[in-house]
């Protein structure tokens, strides 16, 4: 009869405060005022799932599971669990867990104790101590001195 939960309305303000400057800009949904964002919630592959094949679509994919084969996705993050063989086209990449195979992404982050061997192009890196990195790396973004 009546619904003891109350709907909440959250500003862009409330958001971008939260999240900072990196994911401030996200899609506002369909509907709804324009000061109200819609979050975008991650497609999982969970610990013990294994992908073996071809993947696209638009989003963020978190990898806890096993993924070998070609990916393109905007935007993944391969949690400490997480395995991927392959080729990777993405944004931007988080790397907690292991990265083998060929990379092109605008931004790669490696957080400490991530395991990276491939062949990567991207535009800027941040690295954590502790993590690991081999291979080829090449700067897409190259700046005139």
């Amino acid at each position: 009869m009546f619904n003891k939960y109350k709907r909440t309305t959250i500003n862009k303000s409330d958001i971008d405060n939260l999240l900072g400057e990196d994911q401030a800009e996200m899609p506002v949904a369909k509907g709804l005022k324009e000061d109200v964002l819609a979050i975008q919630k991650p497609s999982i592959i969970s610990v013990g799932a294994v992908f073996d094949g071809n993947f696209t679509f638009k989003g963020i994919l978190h990898l806890d599971g096993h993924f070998k084969g070609n990916l393109k996705v905007d935007k993944i993050t391969i949690g400490k669990n997480g395995v991927f063989n392959g080729k990777l086209n993405a944004d931007v990449v988080v790397v907690m867990g292991v990265l083998k195979g060929e990379v092109k992404c605008s931004e790669l982050s490696l957080i400490a104790y991530s395991n990276v061997s491939a062949k990567i192009s991207y535009d800027s890196i941040k690295m954590q101590p502790g993590s690991s990195i081999s291979g080829d790396l090449i700067c897409t973004n190259k700046i005139n001195l």
